[in-house]
């Protein structure tokens, strides 16, 4: 099966003007960012086509044993008040949305770095499925987790990337997510086994 696949849409003239009122929000926005010296320096490739920037995320939220991680670059990828939202299954049944900081916090305060433990992490995207119009896409990425190094399987899910294209590059704006098997499992129009 591709790693990739696209569907996209023709823009019409009503949605254009709809689009371009956001768009100016997002320019107020991400000027307003370069003023208050919160713009985060970022890799140009890791913005620049969807799929990088998904692969982006995942390479910055995976650590070998003893290593960090990579939180700079992972903030560099969301825009301003970007929301992530867990399965309730990973926040004990609460449904929860985080902020990017907040998610960091979470992550770190379940994660002991160093130590006989430490096995590290790794969650890889192996699927994509994105709906792009105009300015928008969302990307559906099928994800598989693993400790650092390592083929067995952890857990399975699916990310759904909500992401606009401005000042030359990609922006997530949210991520949600679910996993097997609360979920059930993969369709196999994301990526999973037809069996």
């Amino acid at each position: 099966m591709d790693r990739i696949t696209y569907n996209t849409y023709q823009s019409y003239l009503p949605m254009q003007k709809i689009f371009s009122v956001l768009l100016l929000g997002l320019l107020v926005t991400t000027a307003a960012m370069a003023q208050d010296g919160m713009t985060t320096s970022v890799d140009p490739d890791d913005v620049s086509s969807i799929e990088n920037i998904v692969d982006a995320t995942y390479a910055s939220i995976a650590r070998a044993p003893g290593s960090e991680f990579d939180w700079n670059r992972f903030r560099s990828l969301f825009l301003p008040g970007a929301l992530l939202i867990p399965n309730t299954e990973q926040r004990r049944g609460s449904f929860d949305v985080l902020s990017v900081q907040d998610f960091i916090d979470w992550v770190d305060a379940n994660t002991i770095v160093g130590g006989p433990d430490d096995r590290g992490f790794s969650e890889t995207g192996y699927h994509i499925q994105v709906d792009r119009y105009g300015d928008i896409a969302n990307a559906m990425s099928s994800y598989q987790k693993h400790f650092h190094g390592q083929d067995r399987i952890l857990g399975r899910g699916i990310n759904s990337f909500q992401l606009v294209w401005n000042s030359e590059r990609w922006w997530i704006a949210g991520i949600a997510w679910d996993e097997e098997p609360s979920a059930g499992p993969t369709p196999e129009v994301y990526g999973g086994s037809s069996q």
